[in-house]
């Protein structure tokens, strides 16, 4: 499978969690000790469905990874995927890809960053997978 472009929607390629651990993967998996560092290489949570696609592990199965959280599978789950940014299109940025789609990524970013919405559930999803 070929990665999509930037803010198009994930075919579950896994190429983004194959080139390196997010922050909040790397985190929740204790690979660093300070949230906001990532991790090259593959993501030990990413897992590969019965299609050929690949999903996060921590979006599919929280309490797995996140075992002492008070919080239920589901609250886990979608707080999870808002923070990897599930659902929003591709924001993962390669080595090969093009100044034009990181002007994209740019432009997605600020857009969400300007969203008082999506900055609360941000700051919502950060205290739910964190705390």
């Amino acid at each position: 499978m070929q990665k999509p472009g930037i803010g198009e929607p994930c075919n579950g390629c896994g190429i983004c969690c194959m080139a390196r651990v997010c922050l909040n993967g790397a985190y929740v998996l204790r690979l660093v000790g300070r949230l906001g560092d990532t991790v090259d290489g593959r993501c030990p949570a990413l897992m590969e469905l019965p299609d050929g696609r690949n999903c996060c592990g921590i979006v599919l199965n929280p309490k797995k990874y996140i075992k002492e959280s008070k919080y239920p599978a589901a609250v886990l789950s979608r707080n999870f995927a808002h923070l990897i940014g599930a659902g929003a299109g591709c924001d993962e940025l390669l080595d090969n890809d093009s100044a034009e789609e990181e002007a994209r990524l740019s432009e997605i970013l600020e857009r969400k960053k300007s969203d008082p919405e999506w900055s609360k559930k941000v700051e919502i999803a950060l205290r739910v997978i964190h705390s």
